[in-house]
Protein backbone atom coordinates (compact mmCIF):
# COMPACT_ATOMS: atom_id res chain seq x y z
CA UNK A 1 0.00 0.00 0.00
CA UNK A 2 1.44 3.76 -0.95
CA UNK A 3 2.33 5.78 1.74
CA UNK A 4 0.55 8.93 1.74
CA UNK A 5 3.19 11.27 1.88
CA UNK A 6 4.21 14.58 -0.21
CA UNK A 7 7.31 13.77 -2.87
CA UNK A 8 10.09 15.81 -1.45
CA UNK A 9 10.49 17.62 -4.69
CA UNK A 10 6.93 18.24 -5.97
CA UNK A 11 6.44 21.03 -7.93
CA UNK A 12 4.57 24.25 -7.40
CA UNK A 13 2.02 22.80 -10.32
CA UNK A 14 1.95 19.86 -8.08
CA UNK A 15 1.42 21.57 -4.85
CA UNK A 16 -1.47 23.88 -6.22
CA UNK A 17 -3.08 20.19 -7.86
CA UNK A 18 -3.06 18.85 -4.34
CA UNK A 19 -4.46 21.89 -3.03
CA UNK A 20 -7.27 22.56 -5.68
CA UNK A 21 -8.15 18.47 -5.01
CA UNK A 22 -8.19 19.03 -1.20
CA UNK A 23 -10.22 21.98 -1.81
CA UNK A 24 -12.73 20.46 -3.80
CA UNK A 25 -13.04 17.04 -1.36
CA UNK A 26 -13.93 19.67 1.39
CA UNK A 27 -16.29 21.44 -0.82
CA UNK A 28 -18.16 18.28 -2.00
CA UNK A 29 -18.77 17.33 1.57
CA UNK A 30 -19.83 20.60 2.41
CA UNK A 31 -22.29 20.26 -0.50
CA UNK A 32 -20.59 22.95 -2.70
CA UNK A 33 -20.33 21.67 -6.04
CA UNK A 34 -20.86 24.71 -7.77
CA UNK A 35 -16.96 25.00 -5.84
CA UNK A 36 -16.16 21.86 -6.50
CA UNK A 37 -16.40 22.48 -9.97
CA UNK A 38 -14.59 25.83 -10.27
CA UNK A 39 -11.42 23.35 -8.43
CA UNK A 40 -11.72 21.07 -10.62
CA UNK A 41 -12.17 23.53 -13.90
CA UNK A 42 -8.76 24.87 -12.23
CA UNK A 43 -7.00 21.85 -11.34
CA UNK A 44 -7.80 20.84 -15.20
CA UNK A 45 -6.36 24.04 -16.21
CA UNK A 46 -3.38 23.77 -14.31
CA UNK A 47 -2.82 19.77 -15.24
CA UNK A 48 -2.55 20.71 -19.12
CA UNK A 49 0.73 22.43 -18.21
CA UNK A 50 2.60 20.02 -16.04
CA UNK A 51 3.76 16.71 -15.47
CA UNK A 52 2.52 14.82 -12.25
CA UNK A 53 4.71 12.30 -10.15
CA UNK A 54 3.16 8.75 -10.04
CA UNK A 55 3.09 9.26 -5.91
CA UNK A 56 1.14 12.48 -6.32
CA UNK A 57 -1.27 11.22 -9.31
CA UNK A 58 -1.97 8.44 -6.67
CA UNK A 59 -3.04 10.77 -3.76
CA UNK A 60 -5.01 12.97 -5.92
CA UNK A 61 -6.95 9.71 -7.65
CA UNK A 62 -7.81 9.18 -4.17
CA UNK A 63 -8.73 12.10 -3.06
CA UNK A 64 -11.17 11.98 -6.21
CA UNK A 65 -12.74 9.06 -5.13
CA UNK A 66 -13.70 10.85 -1.95
CA UNK A 67 -15.58 13.30 -3.92
CA UNK A 68 -16.75 10.99 -6.39
CA UNK A 69 -18.86 8.92 -3.40
CA UNK A 70 -20.09 12.52 -1.98
CA UNK A 71 -21.60 13.02 -4.94
CA UNK A 72 -22.90 9.67 -5.22
CA UNK A 73 -24.71 10.17 -1.72
CA UNK A 74 -25.81 14.17 -2.80
CA UNK A 75 -27.16 12.35 -6.28
CA UNK A 76 -28.99 9.51 -4.41
CA UNK A 77 -30.23 11.75 -1.75
CA UNK A 78 -31.73 13.94 -4.22
CA UNK A 79 -33.65 11.00 -5.64
CA UNK A 80 -34.87 10.29 -2.45
CA UNK A 81 -36.58 13.79 -2.63
CA UNK A 82 -37.68 13.75 -6.28
CA UNK A 83 -39.78 10.71 -5.64
CA UNK A 84 -40.92 12.65 -2.33
CA UNK A 85 -42.29 15.62 -3.73
CA UNK A 86 -43.69 13.39 -6.41
CA UNK A 87 -45.82 11.69 -3.83
CA UNK A 88 -46.26 14.94 -2.10
CA UNK A 89 -47.59 16.49 -5.44
CA UNK A 90 -49.74 12.87 -6.28
CA UNK A 91 -51.35 13.23 -2.75
CA UNK A 92 -52.35 17.04 -3.29
CA UNK A 93 -53.68 16.21 -6.54
CA UNK A 94 -56.10 13.54 -5.70
CA UNK A 95 -57.00 16.17 -2.11
CA UNK A 96 -58.06 18.51 -4.63
CA UNK A 97 -60.25 16.22 -6.96
CA UNK A 98 -61.98 14.80 -4.32
CA UNK A 99 -63.05 18.43 -3.07
CA UNK A 100 -64.47 19.06 -5.95
CA UNK A 101 -65.15 21.75 -7.75
CA UNK A 102 -63.84 25.55 -6.15
CA UNK A 103 -66.26 28.27 -5.47
CA UNK A 104 -65.83 31.28 -2.83
CA UNK A 105 -67.96 29.40 -0.17
CA UNK A 106 -65.17 26.50 0.25
CA UNK A 107 -62.42 29.14 1.12
CA UNK A 108 -61.29 30.69 -2.43
CA UNK A 109 -61.54 34.43 -2.93
CA UNK A 110 -62.79 35.85 -6.27
CA UNK A 111 -62.06 39.62 -6.80
CA UNK A 112 -64.99 41.31 -9.14
CA UNK A 113 -63.33 44.23 -11.05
Amino acid sequence: MPVNRPSANRSPDGESLELLTKQALEASQAGDWDRVEACYSERETTLKTCVVDPVDAERLIAMDEQVRAALIVAKAGIAGLLVETAQVKRRLRRLRDISGPRSASNGDLHRQA
